[in-house]
């Protein structure tokens, strides 16, 4: 390590190690990872699990944001598919939207519509008013299905 000489203000030199670097950000390059480092990482799936396929209801109400964090998804969406489907979220007087647990339900259905099955919001709003109940249905079981397949190969593989 070089060191710099500075001046004080009574004329006397000082040596300092030269640590006085430039001041803000630093721009060191980040080391990329080898070939046997990123072996070793396990890839993602494509598909993102979402909050929502665990999510277990254990509050009456939940705010627009907590609901949005479930679907990994901004409150801008939850609140343009409120005002789509005419889901009747309670406020209070400050504004804020509460959803129940069965309007969060009606969301994953319109998320489900929406952004899995790839359907356009006219489309999801004409499957949603002809049969929202079958819908649902649908979706909650083959989610019991999936778990509990998952389930019968853990224990398979402990086996």
């Amino acid at each position: 390590m070089s060191t710099v000489k500075i001046l004080t203000l009574f004329g006397e030199e000082i040596l300092v190690p030269e640590q006085i670097g430039a001041v803000g950000k630093s721009r060191a390059r980040k080391k990329k990872a080898t070939t046997e480092e990123t072996a070793t990482i396990p890839k993602e799936s494509k598909k993102k699990k979402l909050p929502i396929e665990d999510w277990v209801a254990d509050k009456q109400y939940y705010s627009i944001g907590e609901v949005a964090d479930l679907f990994l998804l901004r409150t801008s969406h939850i609140r343009y598919w409120t005002t789509e489907f005419n889901i009747k979220a309670r406020t209070t007087r400050k504004g804020d939207r509460l959803y129940s647990p069965s309007q969060i339900e009606e969301l994953r259905t319109i998320y489900i519509l929406t952004k899995e099955k790839k359907f356009t919001i006219s489309g999801a709003k004409n499957i949603f008013k002809q049969n929202k109940k079958s819908v649902q249905d649908t979706h909650s079981l083959r989610q019991s299905l999936l778990r509990l397949r998952n389930q019968l190969a853990t224990l398979n593989d402990h086996i």
